[in-house]
């Protein structure tokens, strides 16, 4: 299989109907606000839901494909915050093949670059088909409202 493009939005659906994909409100950035107070950890974990959504096109459909992709999630350090794996089976005689993976939560060590990268199994390596980069903008915010004398 061949990788065609991947993308990180906030939310995506398939039409039962028509098979068709829609995407919303694809991030490329994010814009943090932290109370510097009560937040003194290093690595935090954004409540966010997102979905990772790839596009692969078939290069041999008369055969059954396996698909075995692994996702990680680097820092601007690039130390590893996150991995995950997945196999997916795709029937003979398709085409192309779309899969979403939907993510809960993302960590976070600073501001920067981040990057999800995206690798696929071929025969017993993994070769890397993508990266993404995702811009995190951290404002710290001193509250001092709920600090008693």
């Amino acid at each position: 299989m061949k990788h065609i493009w991947t993308v990180i939005c906030q939310n995506s659906s398939i039409d039962k109907e028509t098979n068709l994909l829609s995407m919303f409100d694809c991030i490329e950035e994010l814009s943090l606000e932290i109370n510097k107070i009560k937040s003194s950890k290093s690595n935090l974990s954004i409540p966010i839901k997102f979905d990772i959504v790839s596009f692969w096109i078939i290069e041999n459909p008369e055969k059954e494909n396996t698909l075995e992709i692994a996702i990680e999630i680097l820092d601007p350090n690039k130390k590893l915050l996150h991995r995950l794996e997945n196999k997916f089976d795709v029937k003979k005689g398709a085409l192309r093949f779309r899969n979403r993976i939907h993510m809960q939560g993302l960590p976070i060590t600073e501001a920067g670059r981040y990057i999800i990268k995206i690798m696929q199994k071929n025969k017993k390596d993994l070769k890397t088909v993508t990266e993404l980069p995702l811009d995190v903008k951290i404002s710290y915010k001193i509250d001092l409202s709920n600090i008693k004398n």
